[in-house]
């Protein structure tokens, strides 16, 4: 019963949050398109519905049984009320320190660990599951969780796992996902929106969107979740002023469209870029 409710109520959760996203990207991408002209409504629309329905569920199991490991590796010797105690709580100096500073330096580790983790799924043996998320060829905010599940466990979730694991509190670790939902919708929308003087700063739709085009000169470039500076220093940076993307997608003509599908997809086919 306890699993039952924990996923009815994470289902609702997503669904409040696509209802306000649909709402407030929507009338965004319609007063600032960064390519006009894309339909509010496309052929995968079901598809990036069960993805955004079904992925935090799934992901919710594997990160249960990362910290499980991590428990078992850490704290084996602890009664079980201490461990829920550290997993409530969080544990040592780090979880001592205020909330915003704790989710200040989860925001800086992530990022950093998450812009390699990311151009590691950029390479020859992980593109195939990482090619999920590049399949659409209409690039909006409904795109922001077509991930193959393995891709999500391989980064974000390990990630977050680890920022509890280390000894950050719950708190900050959830501050900082809230943040994450927002955020990633937000870079994925079809938005005009460059930050001006600040596109160095934080990551804008506009750099988010080169890295989704299928043109060559964009391919492999923008890694960064939140910190553009990152690909500026390692040398993937590509945002030419006043110049957009026009065209999204993969080249391999074979990627499904189902959400099954796409599940099987990575173990099917080693597809090119």
């Amino acid at each position: 019963m306890d699993l039952l409710n924990a996923i009815l109520n994470s289902s609702a959760e997503m669904l409040i949050w696509m209802a306000g996203f649909f709402v407030v990207f929507g009338i965004g991408e319609r007063l600032m398109p960064c390519n006009p002209g894309q339909s509010w409504f496309k052929k995968a629309q079901i598809t990036d519905v069960v993805y955004f329905l079904a992925l935090p569920i799934l992901t919710r199991f594997v990160q249960a049984g990362y910290l499980s490991l991590g428990i078992i590796m850490l704290f084996h010797s602890e009664s079980p009320a201490q461990i829920k105690y550290y997993l409530e709580f969080g544990f040592g100096p780090l979880s001592r320190w205020p909330v915003w500073v704790q989710a200040a330096v989860i925001f800086l580790v992530s990022d950093f660990i998450l812009y390699w983790t990311h151009r590691w799924f950029h390479g020859r043996e992980m593109w195939r599951f990482h090619a999920i998320h590049h399949s659409p060829t209409m690039v909006d905010w409904h795109s922001t969780y077509r991930f193959h599940p393995v891709n999500v466990w391989l980064t974000f979730t390990l990630v977050d796992a680890m920022m509890l694991i280390i000894g950050f509190s719950p708190e900050s670790v959830g501050l900082m996902g809230v943040f994450n939902l927002i955020y990633s919708a937000m870079v994925h929308a079809n938005l005009n929106w460059t930050f001006g003087p600040f596109r160095y700063l934080f990551s804008s739709p506009v750099f988010h969107r080169w890295h989704h085009t299928s043109q060559e000169e964009g391919m492999d470039k923008n890694f960064a979740p939140t910190f553009p500076l990152l690909d500026i220093i390692f040398g993937t940076f590509y945002m030419p002023e006043g110049e957009l993307p026009q065209h999204y997608g993969t080249t391999d003509k074979d990627m499904p469209h189902s959400f099954f599908a796409q599940m099987a997809y990575p173990f099917k086919n080693r597809p090119k870029k």
